[in-house]
């Protein structure tokens, strides 16, 4: 069957309901958005997205915000940009719009991937096991970066589809289709050329499994390649000013570039404060153990089992597996940079879901018994309400969630890193703006990031940013990046700390420098535990 043919047959296969669910999920996605604040790379994206928009002018291809940042495409930011100009208004709760948007088309990519392999429940199963999962919400917001690319790795996924098993294996019109969407990602990052690797693996096994091995087979599918290929690197740098100075060449050595990345940070993990440049060999499967929701590792391990016991889709797993794990033992041994948790590696937990999705429906096939399905049934929907329940009770701090192994964020405070983007100070902020206006005296804030502080600023009339070493503010925001305990936000001279549901503190607003100038006249409008301290 064609592509194009295939593309008409999914309505027929009950794929209409992954569609539907996927399009309820991006809606939902983009309102939850604007509860988001600014995040550290949010700023420099902006600019970038600024800089190809001035490139496509006739400006220059040198980035004037670093050389590091020109190994990145700048698809989102221009796509954020463009949808700002129709839009106006705030130009971060756009850009979070867009950012949504983006999260949302790579969840309904990834279900439409497994529905179109292993039939509608498993991709409904990948839908709601992925729209559920904290993590991947939080950087679907306001992650400029590794949000955009995981959901457009899944496009990529999907175009993989379009593959057949008989030579020359792919139709010209679904080569033009496959090679657009690998230009996607590689518009975000050049870590999008694994995917094409993996275009190449997979034909190669198809080749096997068809056992021609004739010249005219092997060119005519050699020829599908290149194209795919050419379309892929000439696409995948339209909006990348620096790479179109090379396209056939400037991508990989930007994956390259980008695997020596030298960030000379430090991180916090399991309790001790180490270098990016040197974090141990479990960094990665620790803290993916303790941020996956429980329900999308119990798949996971079924999947595996599924996969052992020679199961339907045996080959399909093995290749999924691959793509999971492939980016993360690489990443481990070539002791690669690593830091804030594992949001660099999030374009391998959509095809992740789709195994724990699978391994779920294995579970459900394996026995006829009712008793034993419904069971099965009630296990899934227990495993997804714990998730759920942390989205809805701990909004909008999800990027925060730690699982029961962990303890929560309790149990994770003191020993891993929690808010370090600082989307907790919009809701600080939120709070100044509160008590600035509900005592009619405009406030002054500061805070470390400052650029955080000064955007997120924007959205309240009645407070206004100031930077940090001045002095020129009434009250300053600290983020509670590895703080032990509550007694953090507990300590002498808190006003307000923003806290998880149970508890655990992200940030504070302490007194600034001209604090009693303001005090009296906001006293009034204190908590009465605050007002003691406001007095001090």
């Amino acid at each position: 069957m064609s592509p194009l043919r295939r593309l008409a047959a999914w309505p027929k296969q009950g794929h209409p309901t992954v569609l539907a669910l996927g399009l309820l999920v991006t809606v939902g996605y983009i309102v939850l958005s604007r509860d988001f604040g600014t995040t550290r790379d949010e700023p420099i994206r902006n600019a970038f997205g600024e800089h190809v928009l001035a490139y496509w002018a006739g400006g220059s291809a040198a980035f004037p915000g670093g050389p590091h940042l020109r190994v990145y495409g700048g698809l989102f930011d221009v796509s954020a940009l463009l949808v700002h100009e129709v839009l106006g208004g705030d130009l971060w709760t756009n850009r979070h719009y867009v950012n949504a948007a983006f999260g949302g088309i790579g969840i309904l990519a990834i279900g439409l991937f497994a529905a179109r392999l292993f039939g509608t429940p498993v991709g409904v199963g990948t839908v709601v096991l992925l729209a559920l999962s904290p993590r991947f919400l939080a950087h679907a917001m306001n992650n400029p970066k590794d949000a955009p690319f995981a959901a457009l790795c899944s496009v990529a996924l999907l175009s993989f589809t379009l593959l057949r098993a008989t030579p020359p294996f792919v139709t010209w019109p679904g080569a033009i289709a496959i090679g657009l969407a690998l230009a996607l990602p590689l518009n975000v990052r050049p870590a999008a050329l694994l995917y094409w690797g993996y275009l190449g693996l997979t034909v190669g096994v198809l080749a096997l499994g068809a056992r021609d091995f004739s010249l005219r087979t092997m060119m005519a599918a050699a020829a599908r390649l290149a194209a795919i290929t050419a379309i892929m690197l000439l696409a995948g740098c339209v909006t990348w000013p620096w790479a179109q100075g090379n396209p056939f060449v400037r991508p990989f050595e930007a994956l390259f570039a980008l695997s020596d990345f030298r960030w000379p940070g430090r991180v916090l993990f399991q309790g001790e404060v180490v270098s990016a440049l040197n974090v141990p060999p479990t960094y990665l499967p620790v803290l993916l153990s303790l941020t996956i929701p429980p329900v999308v590792l119990a798949g996971a391990v079924a999947s595996v089992v599924a996969l052992v016991s020679g199961r339907r889709h045996r080959l399909l797993m093995l290749g999924l597996w691959f793509v999971v794990l492939f980016p993360i033992v690489t990443a481990i041994v070539k002791g690669s940079t690593l830091y804030n948790g594992w949001r660099h590696m999030l374009f391998i937990y959509p095809p992740l879901v789709v195994l724990a999705a699978l391994g779920w429906h294995a579970v459900w096939e394996c026995t006829r018994d009712r008793a034993i399905r419904a069971a099965v049934a009630a296990l899934f929907a227990i495993g997804c309400a714990e998730p759920l329940w942390f989205v809805v009770r701990d909004h909008p701090n999800q990027v925060v969630y730690f699982n029961v192994l962990a303890g929560g964020p309790r149990g994770a405070a003191g020993r891993f890193e929690l808010d370090y983007w600082a989307n907790s100070y919009l809701q600080a902020m939120r709070w100044c703006h509160e008590l600035a206006h509900a005592s009619g005296t405009p406030l002054v804030v500061a805070g470390t990031p400052q650029r955080v502080v000064r955007f997120d600023a924007r959205r309240f009339p009645a407070i206004a940013a100031a930077r940090l070493r001045r002095g020129e503010h009434h009250l300053e925001l600290r983020l509670l990046r590895s703080e032990l305990g509550r007694s953090a936000a507990d300590r002498r001279g808190v006003l307000h700390a923003v806290r998880m549901a149970d508890g655990t503190p992200l940030a504070i607003v302490v007194p600034g420098p001209r604090w009693r100038e303001v005090r009296d006249r906001v006293r009034p409008h204190l908590e009465p535990a605050q007002t003691s301290r406001a007095s001090r």
